[in-house]
């Protein structure tokens, strides 16, 4: 029964494409296009920053980019998903700005899956605090709302 409601669901509210609205197969993915146009980040990355570097990976070995080699960091390492641009600025600021709470969970599995390899298991997922009056003016903490959605994958 449940299945039939979810088929009937599904036939007046299709899955749609998180950036551009297209026809998918899945809730939260994205079309074939806005996938090629994302600007995830992959290979080799800088320990500090997560900083998409050129060569490949390279296990076990530290690496670092030239900003990190020159500023110290008051971190130990990072990673990003995405480069802030194109479809992956659309998406950030979509979630920021634009009331699309739904982007949280394409992103939080984006971001799981990049921090993964990072966790020792004592981790303790906290978000950025946000200004009464930004809060008061967005609705919600879209850091929050990362934090959450990225917690329950990670289990942390």
């Amino acid at each position: 029964m449940l299945r039939g409601f979810q088929t009937a669901l599904r036939m007046i509210y299709p899955a749609r494409c998180v950036s551009c609205g297209d026809r998918v197969d899945s809730d939260f993915g994205l079309c074939g296009p806005c996938w090629r146009e994302t600007p995830f980040i992959g290979g080799l990355v800088c320990d500090l920053c997560g900083t998409p570097l050129p060569g490949t990976t390279n296990e076990g070995a530290s690496v670092h980019c030239d900003d990190c080699m020159t500023i110290p960091r008051p971190w130990a390492q990072g990673r990003s998903a995405l480069i802030y641009r194109g479809n992956g600025r659309k998406l950030v600021l979509g979630l920021k700005h634009g009331d699309r709470t739904d982007i949280c969970h394409p992103a939080a599995v984006w971001m799981a899956r990049v921090a993964k390899p990072m966790l020792t298991g004592t981790e303790v997922l906290v978000p950025v605090p946000m200004h009464k009056w930004r809060y008061l003016k967005r609705r919600y903490n879209q850091a929050a709302l990362l934090a959450q959605e990225v917690g329950a994958r990670l289990g942390a």
